[in-house]
Order: C-alpha cells, then sequence, then structure tokens
C-alpha cells in the first residue's frame, strides 16, 4: 500500500521474528511542527494532524481515500504557539476537540466551535470572577493535560509549571475553565517537567505521576527534581506515594512511557533522565511498588562513541509498533526505537526520527509517526490489529481516562486513553492493539471513568470498533440505561421508545453506525424513530432526555 514511498528505515530480524520486521518510509504533508499533534479533529475517528503558526491553526484532515485536506483557521489574538506541549480534548462536550498550548511564558487554550471550523481562544470575560478562563498569567508552561481530575464528567486542565507550582483549571460544566488549584493541590515548587494519567494501582481511577528536573540543581534530595507518584484516593484528593512505592527518583527527569510492557495486567514505565543521569525502566510489583529492571532489559545504557551513561533521552512515547502484542517505545536515544521482546527484554533500533505525534495516519491498522513536515508510514507486516474508539456519554465524550482491555490467546493486554503523554506531543485518542497471529478475540472490555462497563463479545480483528458509552453494558448491576426501552428489536421501520415511570421524556435521539458515524437524527417527540432509510445491520441508538441526560442502546435494522 505504501511502497511508492521513499524508504528510509529497515529493522531487521533474524530466524523466526523476521515477519515481525517493521520499515517506515517518509512523505511530506505540507505542514511544519516541531511539537506535533494528532488526534481527531472532526468526529470522525481518523486520525488528523495539527500545526500551530500563531495566530494561525491548520487542521490537515485524513481523508477516507488517503491523504490529508488542509484547513486553516485564524485564531484572534493567538500569540502563544506551543513551544513545550500541545493536547487535545473535548471539554465543553460539542463533538470537536479543543487544544491545550503549553509555552514559555502562557497555557493558551483554543475552544473549537460546534462546526468543528474554527477556534476561539478563551479569554477572560467575567469580572465578577477573575478565576474563569483567566489564562492571561504567566506560566512556565510544560506538559499540559485534559483529565477529568475530579470524575464529573468534564475534562479539566492541568498545567505543568516549570518554576512555581502547577496550574490547575476546573471545569465548571457550562463551558468554562475555572482556575482553581484547590481542585489538585501540589507544592509551591518549581521543575514540573511531564505528567502523565494512568491507573497504576488498578483501583479503576486514575492517578498521576509527575517528572520532575530542576536546572542548575546538583542536589540529588532538592525536591524540586524529586519525581512524584499521586495516588488518586478516590474521594478527590490525592497523596503522593512516590518514596512507598521506590519512585522518588531525584534524577533530572523529562518524560516518561507508561505502559503494560509485560501484558500482566498492570502499568510498568520507561523513565528518561537527562545530563549524566541513568536512565530506568519500572516494572510493576502488583502490590503499589516498582523495581527498577533496566540493567537487565536490553537498553543501551552507553552513549555511542564515548563511554558516557546514555544522557540524551528527553523525548519518550509508547505504542506496538509491529502488532505483535507487547508494547514497544519510541526515544531520543542512541538508539531511537526499542521492540519489545516480549520477556521484558528490548532490541534497539536506528531511526530517522526519534519522536512525534503517533497515530494511524492512513487508517491501515499499524501506527505512524508525524514529526516536522513528514509523515513516517509503517509499512506494516502480517500480524492482525484491533483499534478501538471511544465515545463518553455519562463519562467525558473524549473517553479520556478509560481503561480497555482484549481478551484472547495471548491472555490480557490493556490500554488507557490519555490526552498528552510522554514530553511534548499529542497521540491518537484511539487505543491500538496488536494480536500477532491470533485467530480470534474472545472479548473487549471498556471501562468508562464514570464506572459504566461496556462489553464487546468475539469482535473481528483488522477493524476499528466503535464503544459508546452504555451500549454494550452486561452485567446487571450496570444497567444504568434501565430507564428506558426500545422496541421491536429488531426493527424493519420504526424504534418506539418506552421509558420507566420515573423518566423525564425523550428530546432527541441521534443513531450511530458501528463506525461511530451518526447516520440519523430525530427530535423522537412521540417516542419514535423512524429507522426505514437505514441499511440491514446493527446501529446504536443515543437519547437525550429532557434534563440533559443521556442514554444508549444497541439494535438491529432488519
Amino acid at each position: 500500500m505504501k511502497n511508492y514511498y521513499l524508504l528510509l528505515t529497515f529493522l531487521g530480524f533474524s530466524g523466526a521474528a523476521v515477519a515481525q520486521g517493521i520499515t517506515f518510509s517518509s512523505q511530506t504533508f505540507g505542514g511544519t511542527s516541531s511539537i506535533c499533534c494528532g488526534a481527531d479533529m472532526n468526529g470522525d475517528f481518523l486520525d488528523d494532524i495539527v500545526t500551530v503558526n500563531a495566530p494561525n491553526v491548520t487542521v490537515y484532515l485524513q481523508k477516507t481515500a488517503g491523504g490529508f485536506e488542509a484547513h486553516t483557521y485564524n485564531v484572534p489574538g493567538l500569540t502563544n504557539n506551543p513551544g513545550w506541549s500541545i493536547a487535545a480534548g473535548d471539554y465543553d462536550r460539542n463533538g470537536f476537540n479543543d487544544l491545550i498550548l503549553g509555552g514559555s511564558d502562557r497555557t493558551s487554550v483554543l475552544k473549537a466551535n460546534d462546526t468543528g471550523t474554527g477556534f476561539t481562544q478563551l479569554v477572560h470575560t467575567t469580572e465578577s470572577n477573575p478565576n474563569v478562563n483567566n489564562f492571561n498569567r504567566y506560566i512556565f508552561s510544560q506538559r499540559n493535560n485534559f483529565i477529568d481530575i475530579d470524575n464529573d464528567g468534564n475534562l479539566d486542565v492541568f498545567a505543568c509549571h516549570d518554576v512555581d507550582q502547577n496550574h490547575i483549571y476546573r471545569n465548571d460544566g457550562a463551558g468554562n475553565l475555572v482556575f482553581d488549584i484547590s481542585l489538585f493541590v501540589t507544592p509551591a515548587l518549581a521543575g514540573n517537567y511531564a505528567t502523565v494519567w494512568t491507573d497504576f494501582d488498578n483501583d479503576g481511577d486514575m492517578d498521576m505521576f509527575e517528572a520532575k528536573c530542576r536546572g542548575g540543581s546538583n542536589d540529588y534530595t532538592d525536591p524540586q527534581r524529586i519525581n512524584v507518584l499521586y495516588r488518586n484516593n478516590g474521594d478527590g484528593t490525592f497523596t503522593n506515594v512516590a518514596p512507598a512505592a521506590g519512585v522518588a527518583d531525584g534524577a533530572q527527569s523529562w518524560s516518561t512511557a507508561f505502559a503494560d510492557y509485560d501484558n500482566d495486567g498492570d502499568m510498568d514505565y520507561v523513565l528518561s533522565n537527562v545530563y549524566e543521569d541513568q536512565n530506568k525502566f519500572y516494572r510493576n510489583n502488583g502490590d503499589g511498588t516498582f523495581t527498577d529492571i533496566i540493567a537487565t532489559s536490553g537498553i543501551n545504557l552507553i552513549r555511542t562513541g564515548d563511554g558516557h551513561v546514555d544522557n540524551g533521552s528527553w523525548e519518550i512515547q509508547q505504542a506496538d509498533f509491529n502488532n505483535d502484542g507487547f508494547v514497544d517505545f519510541l526515544w531520543q536515544n542512541s538508539k531511537q526505537l526499542y521492540i519489545n521482546n516480549g520477556d521484558m527484554t528490548f532490541t534497539g533500533y536506528n531511526l530517522a526520527f526519534s519522536e512525534g505525534a503517533i497515530g494511524d495516519f492512513n487508517n491501515d491498522g499499524f501506527l505512524d509517526v508525524q514529526t516536522g513536515n513528514k509523515v513516517y508510514y509503517n509499512s506494516g507486516n502480517p500480524n492482525k490489529w484491533l483499534g478501538v474508539k471511544l465515545q463518553g456519554v455519562t463519562s467525558n465524550r473524549s473517553g479520556i481516562g478509560a481503561r480497555i482491555e482484549i481478551y484472547g490467546a495471548w491472555g490480557k493486554q490493556i490500554r488507557e486513553i490519555r490526552s498528552g503523554e510522554g514530553f511534548s506531543h499529542m497521540s491518537s485518542l484511539n487505543a491500538h492493539f496488536g494480536i500477532g497471529t491470533a485467530s480470534a478475540i474472545e472479548k473487549v472490555v471498556v471501562r468508562w471513568p464514570s464506572g459504566t462497563v461496556d462489553t464487546i463479545l468475539n469482535p473481528s480483528s483488522n477493524q476499528n470498533l466503535f464503544v459508546l458509552e452504555g451500549s454494550s453494558v452486561l452485567g446487571v448491576d450496570q444497567m444504568t440505561n434501565s430507564d428506558f426501552s426500545v422496541f421491536p428489536n429488531p426493527t424493519s421501520d420504526v424504534l418506539n421508545i418506552k421509558s420507566s415511570n420515573n423518566a423525564a421524556n425523550i428530546t432527541n435521539a441521534q443513531v450511530f453506525d458501528l463506525s461511530g458515524r451518526v447516520v440519523l437524527s430525530s427530535d423522537a417527540s412521540n417516542n419514535t424513530v423512524d429507522v426505514k432509510s437505514l441499511s440491514t445491520g446493527s446501529y446504536i441508538i443515543s437519547l437525550k432526555d429532557a434534563e440533559g441526560r443521556q442514554f444508549t442502546k444497541k439494535f438491529i435494522k432488519k
């Protein structure tokens, strides 16, 4: 499919591993960005590319037939470029992803309009409350994240501050972001470099790890350079458990790549340390502690040619690039790509690139990388794959903070949906799994931040699976949609909606196909939806009542 591109790099394997080899080939796409963003920006679940050159934002929309279509939007008043980081997520739930830009003197939030055809920079306009949408404050803005800190279904903003206390903006649910440090209190200390939100202790809520680095400080006991791991207590508070977990590293750290590298059901992580500090590879012991296993991992500790400990490891990112079911990682090192051998050892390879936005930029089931003005396309191999695309209903619409599990002959694999990981870039909000040569997937389980659990049995491989929150609930204890039922199911002409005694009236309905595309909208004012125009197949109907609540059901059109 991609053999017309210029071949740049070959990853060679010997013996039985030859089939796991991958190639990357580059193609110039028209834009340029050193801080890269690859995320769906128009709601079709295809990974797009965003570049920012203030005051303009250009969105390169991925076309279903291949390639990109560029759309440039002027953002009045925008002077801040993403000099350090960029993140994406739909904080106002209008169906289009918004952006956070991190620069050397401020954080900027760009709100996508309700048609996905432009952006507005959030500015303070409420004199009675100086904290509403007030981003006109100095912050040396490193890594930014969209994350639902208080789990109310609305995405908040967490911004690392290199020279002072971190900044937090609470989403009030009405389209505003309110400066509110009390939502997540961190010490009034500098050196805050990169955060990643992950459920490291498998208790169903998102914890946070922060890599810290303080330039000019040579003291390993300086709290401005000791990494922190905040456990979510489940009651709106967080506790730093890094010392007890064995990860209170005092090296100068820039970035982490959290993933389940050994497929044992919990998150491990690779830590990038700079200057003369040695990198670490922490295996999750499953009891709240970690063990550094870098010495046995096969990761190169020696810089090429100078004999020093590898000290060029700034950015680091994780993904399964060869679809063998084990997560690899990409980083700025003497070797740029480390392929997971499946036994917690890794083999390093040289690439023409070392970082960027990771996504499936040609929708072929293999992960590509955009950096600068190029997309490095993954040529793939015979291995099978599964993509999972989420849309939250009770949880935030982007599904950020959800955990996806897939089960099969390999056992279990897990992924988390994150907005902003690594140090700088924004990668796909779609989950990606490789399953090697496996012939079947037993089930997919999606654990939403709301507590809803969707289970999809026996999905086919080599497809993108769309999951609308609550549409595939199996357990009776999860039946949050029991206020409504639809009948007949299957149906050929009309779906009738029946509500329980305490349910509000349905005001409108949307029908999705299983790729996530809206195929029908109806006001449903008479509690019926005409589906005669739909083709035969399976669909998901999303119902909204007069109180603004949403409910989902699956149905079959005969």
